[in-house]
Formats: C-alpha cells, structure tokens, sequence
C-alpha cells in the first residue's frame, strides 16, 4: 500500500496523546477497611478487573478512530499491476477548427472539451497539449482558457507527425495520444493504426443536431467591363429548411436583400447586381441555429485599375489608340526601336504590330510576360521575320509564317458564338460589308477561327488566351480597321486580359496576392484590422509587391493592406467551408486504437491511475464504526 499524502502520517505520532491520558487514569484504588469484607472483598475484586477492560477497550476504540482518520487523509492507494503505468508519456491533441463550433447535449463542443479538462487534468503529471495552431508544453489551466477557434484544421497525418515530435524517443515508455475532436471526415481518421508504442484514445466530440445552412461561395461575373454581378451560393445538411433571408452589406450599410428557397434543391445561387464601385467591408449574412461561422461570408471589391496594354508598333497604331482608351484601358505606345521595359513589365496586355525583328533583351523581356500569361496580340508584318521572332511564335505555339499567299480576300465569317463576340451582335449578320485583305499568312495552329475568310483560312483565331490575326492590319494591306467589326474585336481582346475578381481568401492556405502599388526605400505592407495587425511576407517589384499568406490571420473578416498610414487596397479572408460539411467518420476499436466516451476514461486509464478502488473511503468508514463502538462500550460495558 502506498500514499498520496504521505506526509498526512506524521499524525500517527499524536497517538501518544490518548495513551498518556489513559494510563494518567489507570491510578490505584482507595483502600477502606470494612468489619465483613469476605464478601465485599470479592465484589471489589471484580469490578476492578471490569473497569480496567473497559479502559483499554475504549483507549484502543479511540486509536483505532484517529489511525482510521488520518489514513484517510494520506489516501491510501495499491500501485497499479499494469507493468508500464510508471514509463508512460501522454500528449492531447484538442480540435479548435470552426466545426467544433456545433453545439452538443452539454453546450458547444469546444467549450464542453475545454470545461472537462480543466475539471479532469491531474496535476501531479506533466503533459504537452497542442491544437491546430498553438502548443502547450506542461500545459496548465491557464493555458486550456486562452484557447480559442482556429481558421486551419490539421489532418490525423498531421497530428500524429507533431505528437511524434512531442514524445521522445526513449524506446520503452509507451506514448499515449488523446484525440479530442469532432471527427470530420476530411480529418482522414485511420481503420487501422500500426505503432509499436503509440496507443490512440479518440473521444468524439458529434452535435446533436445536423442541421445547417452555409454559405458557401460568392464570385462575381459580368458581360462587359461595365457590368457586374455578385453570385452567391448557399446549400444545407440535415431536414429542408424554411425560406431563409440573405442580407449585402457594403460596411454598416445594407445594400441588397432577398430570401433563398430550398424547396427545389439543396444548392442554390442568388445574384446581386453592383454598381461599378469599390465595396472594402462587403458583408453576405444569414440567420440559422446550426453553426454560425458559416452564416458570414466576408468579401471585398477593390476599385477596377486600368488595363495595361503596351503596344510595340513597327506600323500606325492610331486604331489602337481609339479603342484602348480611358477609364478602361491605359494605352501604352512604344516604338520597336525605342522599348520601355518598365512599362513593358507592369503591362497586362501587350500588342505586336507588325514587329518583323525582335532583339534578344526584347525577347527576353517577352518570354517573361509569356510566363505570367498575359494576354499577346499579333499582328504579322509583310516583312520577312527573324529567327528570334519565329522561335518566341513557336512559343507561342503558332507558325507558317513563310507561308504567306499575295491574293485578294474578303473576311466574311465571324463565330458567333466565340466568347469574344458573346452579347455583341443581336442578331446572325450575314450581310455586311465584307473587309478585304490583300496580304495573307497561312499560320498552323489547329483552332476554330474568330474571323474567317471566304475559303474559311482563319483571319483571327486564339490560341490559349492569345490571339493571332494573318494578315497585316495597315491600311494599304485592309480596311479592316475601317470596319465596324474592329471595335468590339480589339476591345473584347483587351477586356479579355480582366482576371477574375478574388473576393476573399482562405488562412492556413499558401495565398499569393500581387498588390499593384510601387513602395520606397524600406516602406513594408501591413494587414490590419479592428481587432489585429500582421505584416505579411513580400516580395518588392518594379511596380507591384507580392505578398505571400498562409497562417495568418487567425479569424475570418474584413481587412485593409497599408502602407504605413495609406490605404492601399481592402482584403478579406473567410474560414474555408470544408468545415461546414457535418459528415463525420465511424471510429470503432482497434489494434493501437482504444475509443473514449467520457474524458475520466482516460484520466483512469495507466499512467493516471494510481489506486485500485477508493481506500480512503473505506478508513472513514472504520472510523465512524470505531466511534459506534466506543459509544455502546461507555453506555452499556459496566
């Protein structure tokens, strides 16, 4: 038998106490001489012997009563039988992802998880805690209450790499890792676990309820430049539910509402239609009793920067400089001879009219924008081409050049149904005034012509987002650039280089931002909220910086980028919705894998539990008979 209060056994030296009482009593009785004593003499004899007995039965009842008592406070306890409950290491992983935001029979599962530690950790053993964000190391109550919900949600891989590198690598302690979570199944929980010294103990944490409306989505889409609307998409798990209001905030203003109805089916899209205006604090919000993480979904719309479009010209380009004009386009002409590499790198766009040469910086130079996939218009030169240029063609996947055919065309077929052309005509046109075309190429590329010919040779066609004509657009060569058809090609192509608005970001992903902003000196970017400030990685350019974010931040919101008191553009970030799905993995027994229902199954378990059964239940016990006893030894022992 062995203690937890050992020290609690000093007491037993106060047991001298009652024994010195006892034997200060036990004094001689009185002798009284008496004239017939042979009687008496025997009857004195007797009750002498009697209260003697009584003495020591009583001294020895109240002994018993105080050992009883203090054994009880040194709680007694058998060491356990199992052989490695001394060698034992133990690290608790707590889910602190959104999902455990569901609520349970005893409130939401996370503040239920965190409440049962604090009530059930030992605190005579050491042990390392760690969530999907931070790590505890001798873990206290302090600790276990600063926990709070994480944007990111590690996978069981994950986990069980960090415990490995928690627990040492003394190969004969056997490691204990408890699993406090909700079980999702993108948490990608193993069937069957091989270790030679990890043991699992998973509690699952399930709601009681499952259902849920989210809000999944939102992305914009629009026609032209000029237009824009904000689809949102929103789904449920568990029983159909009621028509549900969807509110659009821009800030504190509500800017559009209507209702969803599941009735048809479980994914549904609403569209807003926006103004042409920045929206920094965008806001789509509903109302459920599932979890409600979800029932945000934060966004932001930067103001709409010009499209960049540089144009290097070996012929006239005063088409060019009528289509490509302000506030949707900025317009950058550089002669062949004479490049801006500067600008020629900020560009989004850029054109090749009728450039026949290209020196090797050029072609460097575009080789690069070629990498970052803007958008190239070609526009062939009657001119023979070197061999830079044939070989950056071949890049872009086209040639023929050679091949060029001195006759007379007419453009006459145009794809109606090529995005490029989508919402341009109201109608199939097939009598128009045709351009002609003196000088042509037969370029190899394999795809379905824009603008055709009457042999149907493409005059126009694209080629993975860029786009090829066939012929030199000079006057003395067509008057295509006299037909009404020039307008909506060229601007199409340039609106064509519009990439799609990023609304808002996922933390705990490796996000990639170019913020289109030129810093000096040792100027850096913040990210800063009402509640947080972080300065992110970044990468510094000519004219952008490239900020790179993965952890931060640690909640979903509104943000703005700054450099240092200027507002340089707005971002948002959303806690990504893989979270609200509530489809959760059996976990059933195992080799290596012992499920848990309650926490105190653990806390009991080797390396936890010291005693067989509650002894110092049983030595109260004692004490209150002892004192039973002692009572019917005063009252009824004569």
């Amino acid at each position: 038998m062995q203690f937890n209060q050992p020290e609690v056994l000093y007491a037993l030296f106060l047991l001298i106490i009652p024994v010195i009482i006892h034997l200060f009593q036990l004094r001689k009785f009185q002798t009284e001489n008496f004239t017939n004593v042979k009687f008496l003499k025997k009857l004195s004899q007797q009750t002498r012997k009697s209260s003697r007995l009584k003495k020591w039965l009583v001294l020895a009842t109240r002994l018993l009563i105080l050992t009883s008592i203090i054994f009880a406070f040194a709680q007694p306890y058998f060491p356990s039988e199992t052989p490695a409950a001394e060698n034992i290491e133990t690290v608790i992983y707590l889910d602190n992802s959104y999902s455990m935001q569901a609520t349970g029979q005893r409130g939401r599962l996370l503040e239920r998880s965190i409440q049962e530690l604090l009530e059930n950790l030992p605190d005579d053993r050491d042990f390392t805690l760690f969530t999907n964000t931070d790590e505890f190391k001798s873990a206290g109550k302090s600790d276990l209450q600063k926990i709070g919900y994480s944007v990111s949600q590690l996978d069981f891989e994950t986990v069980l790499l960090k415990a490995k590198n928690i627990f040492s690598n003394d190969p004969t302690t056997h490691k204990k890792l408890l699993l406090i979570s909700d079980f999702q199944e993108k948490f990608k929980f193993p069937k069957i676990f091989n270790s030679e010294d990890i043991t699992l103990y998973p509690l699952a944490r399930r709601p009681e309820r499952l259902e849920n409306i989210q809000l999944d989505s939102a992305f914009i889409t629009g026609k032209s430049i000029d237009t824009r609307i904000l689809n949102v998409q929103l789904s449920y798990s568990g029983n159909q539910p009621e028509n549900t209001p969807v509110s659009l905030y821009s800030g504190d203003n509500l800017i559009g509402k209507t209702s969803i109805d599941f009735s048809e089916k479980k994914l549904q899209q609403l569209e807003f239609p926006l103004e042409n205006k920045p929206i920094l604090n965008g806001l789509i919000k509903i109302e459920d009793n599932g979890l409600q993480f979800d029932n945000n979904l934060f966004f932001t719309i930067n103001e709409a920067n010009p499209i960049l479009i540089s144009s290097i010209n070996n012929a006239e380009d005063g088409f060019l400089n009528r289509i490509f004009t302000s506030p949707e386009f900025e317009y950058r002409a550089m002669p062949v001879n004479a490049i801006d590499y500067n600008k020629l790198a900020a560009s989004q766009v850029v054109v090749l009219n009728e450039v026949a040469e290209l020196s090797g910086s050029l072609l460097s130079s575009l080789q690069k924008k070629y990498e970052e996939n803007v958008v190239f218009i070609v526009i062939p030169s009657a001119e023979d081409t070197d061999q830079n240029y044939r070989l950056f063609m071949r890049r872009l996947g086209v040639s023929g050049f050679e091949n060029k055919q001195e006759q007379e065309k007419l453009v006459t077929g145009i794809s109606f149904k090529h995005p490029l052309f989508t919402g341009v005509f109201e109608e199939q046109i097939r009598n128009f005034e045709y351009p002609k075309v003196q000088v042509t190429f037969l370029l190899k590329s394999g795809n379905i012509p824009i603008l055709s010919f009457q042999d149907e040779k493409a005059f126009l066609f694209d080629l993975d987002g860029n786009y090829f004509f066939t012929a030199p657009l000079n006057q003395k060569n067509t008057n295509f650039t006299q037909s009404p058809l020039v307008v909506p090609t060229f601007y199409n192509i340039g609106a064509s280089a519009i990439r799609p608005v990023q609304l808002y970001y996922y933390p705990g992903k490796i996000n990639k931002i170019e913020v289109p902003v030129e810093i000096q000196g040792d100027q850096i970017l913040q990210i800063s909220s009402e509640t947080s400030n972080f300065i992110p990685q970044q990468k510094r350019f000519s004219n952008k910086v490239e900020i790179i974010i993965d952890e931060l931040p640690n909640e979903p919101g509104n943000f703005s980028i700054n450099n240092k008191e200027q507002l340089v553009s707005g971002i948002s970030f959303n806690v990504d919705r893989d979270e609200s799905k509530l489809v959760y993995k059996e976990i059933k027994n195992a080799e290596n894998i012992e499920i848990i229902k309650e926490l105190p199954e653990f806390f009991n378990s080797a390396g936890f539990k010291k005693e067989v059964g509650t002894f110092w239940k049983w030595f109260v016990t004692f004490a209150l008979l002892f004192l039973i006893i002692e009572t019917l030894l005063l009252k009824y022992f004569k």
